[in-house]
């Protein structure tokens, strides 16, 4: 009966989920992305399996159940351990069939314990918070484990804030040369030349058979880098 009164909240706790990825999905592929280009399906799995699977392996719940007030539990009143959160989650890729949870959210329908496929090969389901406060109902996070995970994302956040600033720039160049703009037929970057909110790359490629040289220059505009010149020299070599 309480997973039952919990169909509501659960149904707006995934709503908040999708959300809240699709948000982590666009940042990690504009900061790591080529431009003009998504980021592979295979990321937009890993950051949605890391995005629900380290919140209900801490606490329980994810941020959207969190903000509607349920969490897991296992059906049999045991512990919820990390494995059957690593299992119920697994699940996540037979219920999202065939499209927006629509297999999942029928087995919730049907279930008389409210169970997804992920739920039900791991034991598990999810209830009002308030139905969970006995020690082990749902997860309960280590000592310092918010410490820690505030640090580990602030690292996190300072490698993209760095890799944004220094690593970007050549896929940027990348995106344009894909796009066709970049008018060669290949390409290679070489040494590049920083200053502040500026870099130029020397690079060398080839134009219908031609090797060429050149640069490419690039300028921080504060929200990202732009391509703001370059430049190609392909001699046609001397018939002999």
């Amino acid at each position: 009966m309480e997973a039952r009164q919990a169909r509501p909240a659960r149904a707006i706790a995934l709503v908040i989920d999708l959300v809240a990825s699709s948000i982590l999905y666009a940042i990690v592929s504009n900061v790591y992305g080529v431009p003009g280009q998504a980021a592979s399906g295979v990321v937009l799995v890993v950051v949605w399996l890391l995005y629900v699977t380290i919140p209900e392996a801490l606490y329980g719940a994810t941020l959207g159940k969190m903000l509607t007030g349920v969490c897991v539990v296992r059906v049999d009143g045991g512990r919820l351990g990390i494995p059957e959160v690593l299992v119920r989650n697994a699940g996540r890729f037979v219920d999202a069939l065939p499209f927006l949870y629509l297999l999942g959210g029928v087995a919730v329908l049907i279930s008389p314990q409210s169970q997804r496929i992920g739920d039900w090969l791991a034991g598990t389901t999810v209830v009002e918070r308030s139905f969970a406060g006995a020690t082990g109902a749902t997860r309960r996070p280590f000592v310092g484990a918010g410490r820690l995970l505030l640090a580990v994302l602030a690292v996190m956040m300072a490698f993209s804030v760095a890799f944004d600033y220094f690593g970007r720039p050549a896929l940027v160049v990348e995106g344009t040369y894909r796009a066709g703009q970049l008018g060669l037929d290949s390409y290679r970057l070489h040494d590049a030349h920083w200053s502040l909110g500026e870099v130029t790359y020397q690079l060398s490629g080839t134009k219908s058979g031609v090797p060429c040289t050149g640069y490419v220059d690039l300028r921080w505009s504060g929200f990202g880098w732009d391509l703001s010149g370059w430049s190609e020299y392909c001699p046609v070599p001397n018939p002999s």
